[in-house]
């Protein structure tokens, strides 16, 4: 998942602990040979590059400018609930969330490190291969593509290897743990002595933290335009976060989005798609789907937050903040 993770708990024995922390080492390990679209074992990578007579040597021209649909059989149950999820919320954002992009970001040099700007003809050419909704998967006898398409779940995969570490370390009998995979948070339980957790957010303009967050069985989603980015050769910046509707970087007058709520898939998918929306965009999502709670920082230096933070949040930065109220606006 091309980052580092750490597994912080609290076990009854060192040896318990360390047989936990493996255990969830292995589930990564496997998650990631089903969702990573450079390992070629992988499903996504198998999906995204077999042609209909079964060759695994289709190239990269064939695959973004193919006349014939693609097809696997034997999807895994994960793959099928990560779809369906996906499915959900491309509909429940209106496509902010959107996993068939990846012809886009690959073209803009997002996955091979090779930056560039495409042409607005490149651009609309691939932008018509994103149609998330003409991807039919029909359960786990088999899955087609229309033709020149191809998935990329990174938007969700982090969250839900998080989610399904918890349920691996809670089986185990586990009940105090800390997960950070990539700068995302999750918490299971609380500290040994009963505390909470306290957690960082991130400040996006400067070294340091924005604020402070005090979490129980939670998961903490972070996604900013600061993360991942290239400027070009007259100084414009573009992020590693794309706009669906424009196949372009996004250019949303957010400088960061946390979700806080308690599946890390929920919030892995909605940090993204709420920086998409920009900030009235994601306060009215909010106000329709109040069911997690959000930080938002702009690009003019404000700091937004939900109304269910008020008694655990605390403010580590000079920011002009806001507290939101579902009837506040």
């Amino acid at each position: 998942m091309n980052t580092f993770m750490t597994v912080s708990l609290y076990a009854d024995s060192a040896k318990s602990g360390k047989g936990a922390c493996l255990a969830v080492k292995t589930e990564i390990e496997r998650l990631e040979n089903i969702f990573s679209t450079t390992i070629p074992e992988s499903q996504v990578y198998r999906l995204n590059h077999l042609s209909l007579s079964g060759s695994s040597e289709v190239g990269e021209e064939l695959l973004f400018g193919s006349e014939s649909s693609v097809e696997i059989k034997n999807l895994s149950s994960d793959f099928i609930k990560l779809y369906d999820f996906s499915k959900l919320m491309y509909e429940k954002t209106g496509g902010a969330l959107n996993p068939a992009l990846y012809p886009l970001i690959r073209e803009w040099g997002f996955t091979t490190g090779l930056y560039k700007v495409p042409s607005e003809q490149r651009i609309a050419e691939l932008l018509e291969k994103t149609d998330f909704s003409a991807v039919n998967l029909s359960g786990a006898e088999g899955a087609k593509l229309p033709a020149g398409m191809a998935l990329d779940f990174g938007a969700l995969g982090k969250g839900y290897a998080a989610d399904r570490a918890v349920e691996i370390l809670g089986g185990l009998g586990i009940k105090s743990a800390l997960l950070d995979f990539g700068g995302n948070i999750q918490a299971l339980g609380t500290k040994a002595d009963g505390t909470l957790w306290k957690v960082g957010v991130r400040n996006p303009f400067e070294e340091g933290v924005a604020a402070a967050l005090c979490i129980e069985n939670k998961a903490v989603v972070t996604s900013g335009g600061y993360e991942r980015f290239f400027d070009d050769q007259d100084g414009n910046r573009y992020i590693h976060i794309f706009d669906p509707k424009t196949g372009r970087p996004s250019q949303s007058d957010l400088e960061s989005v946390t979700i806080i709520c308690p599946s890390g898939t929920y919030a892995d998918a909605l940090s993204t798609s709420l920086f998409v929306m920009g900030k009235d965009g994601a306060l009215t999502f909010w106000k329709e789907n109040p069911d997690f709670d959000f930080i938002l920082i702009t690009k003019k230096g404000e700091m937004l937050y939900s109304e269910g933070l008020k008694s655990s949040i605390e403010i580590m930065a000079d920011f002009k903040t806001s507290e939101c109220t579902v009837d506040s606006f």
